[in-house]
């Protein structure tokens, strides 16, 4: 799930708008110099997130006897409100009050955090109570209107990720559709942190909810600002293949024949159905047409060195080679290897997909030793081609990575 409503805003935007804040209130409440802490807290941004907590803590300290003496509050929403209110009456912008009351909304988990931290299954639940009460708590500071204007505004770009034209009624059936897949996203949140559905079963549950959205989007906005608004239009498309393809350098005819492949995949990709028993193998099959069409226009030895410089974990290889004690043919046959290995792992992955879905029972300690025996055979080779301390060294470097069993075992 997205964490993007925790610090998304630069460092020192958001300690000078602390300080900005607090100068506001103690000017129009009580006539008082900012704190010098405040001021000081902008030298110290670079990186690290303590100057915006420790400005926001001194804020909310600096203007407690200020705040106690016009309202006695017996929460810290009444007070959030209270101060959004006093800000919204001097004239501050909705986005900004929406910021400040963000701000403070997370400085009041900030102990809840500390409390949990080092137990990761407890800052997960933490995250998930503040992310499910984070609506209502903004809502509150906010007001419905205000909460709604700056709710739509970052649901709608999160919708789109290029801005296309659309009306006031689509924006909001965009807004509903974006609000439903959220709440689907913490429901799901919610089964993982109870234990109530396994990481399987909440992965296709979670493709299920983003197919459906993808689908009603479509509908809603049609083919052309659809493919616009997730960047898949030709235009965009187009120029991201030619950055792509640019050490290839295909001829003009190589490059539409590509470019038709590609939007042939991607429109294949989002009509299929996460749901249905052979989607495993329907997506491998769409693949691999589109990869025959780049190997065909491009031939082989083009094409497999496009593979290779796309690949991180053959970068690595060849930036250490010589510090690793591999040359040209070891990286090769390493990449190639790690290839066919993966290749037998998606298809056994698919296969026991296949079954499932068809209804019949799987014994899963099977396919972990499957899985394993997979796992072993290809270390096995790699060793033997290239020697215990070679792939010691790749695997320490997480360059090789494998299923169902641990690294330098």
């Amino acid at each position: 799930m997205s964490r993007a409503f925790r610090h998304p805003v630069p460092l020192i935007l958001n300690v000078a708008l602390l300080i900005t804040v607090a100068v506001l209130i103690l000017h129009r409440l009580k006539p008082a110099p900012a704190p010098p802490v405040l001021a000081a807290g902008l030298a110290k941004t670079a990186g690290n997130l303590e100057p915006i907590k420790a400005a926001n803590q001194t804020l909310v300290a600096a203007t407690a006897p200020t705040l106690q003496q016009y309202s006695d509050f017996t929460s810290a929403s009444d007070r959030r409100r209270w101060l959004i209110d006093q800000l919204r009456a001097m004239g501050v912008p909705n986005d900004t009050l929406a910021l400040v009351a963000r701000m403070d909304l997370e400085t009041q988990w900030d102990s809840r955090f500390q409390e949990c931290w080092g137990d990761p299954n407890k800052m997960a639940a933490v995250q998930l109570e503040m992310d499910m009460s984070k609506d209502a708590e903004m809502r509150k500071a906010l007001g419905e209107a205000g909460f709604k204007k700056w709710d739509q505004k970052n649901m709608l770009w999160e919708a789109m990720s290029t801005k296309v034209d659309v009306t006031s009624s689509e924006a909001d059936a965009i807004y509903a559709l974006k609000k439903k897949l959220q709440q689907r996203e913490l429901e799901l949140e919610q089964a993982r942190v109870k234990g109530t559905m396994d990481d399987a079963q909440i992965r296709d549950a979670s493709d299920q909810a983003y197919s459906e959205y993808n689908q009603q989007l479509k509908s809603l906005l049609g083919d052309e600002r659809y493919a616009k608004s997730q960047q898949m239009d030709d235009a965009f498309r187009a120029d991201l293949l030619s950055h792509e393809l640019a050490d290839v350098k295909p001829s003009d005819s190589q490059f539409q024949e590509i470019f038709k492949a590609e939007k042939q995949w991607l429109q294949s990709i989002s009509q299929l159905d996460p749901s249905t028993p052979d989607y495993a193998a329907q997506y491998k099959a769409l693949n691999d047409a589109r990869d025959e069409t780049y190997e065909r226009e491009l031939g082989s030895n083009v094409y497999y060195a496009y593979l290779e410089q796309q690949d991180p974990s053959y970068s690595e290889m060849k930036k250490y080679e010589n510090l690793w004690g591999l040359d040209d043919s070891k990286v090769n046959y390493v990449y190639d290897t790690m290839k066919q290995y993966q290749r037998s792992v998606q298809e056994y992955q698919a296969k026991v997909g296949g079954l499932q879905a068809q209804g019949q029972n799987v014994d899963f300690d099977t396919v972990n030793k499957t899985l394993q025996q997979l796992a072993s055979q290809t270390q096995q080779s790699l060793q033997s081609y290239l020697g215990q301390d070679s792939l010691a060294k790749l695997e320490r470097n997480h360059v090789l990575t494998f299923t169902g069993v641990h690294a330098s075992q």
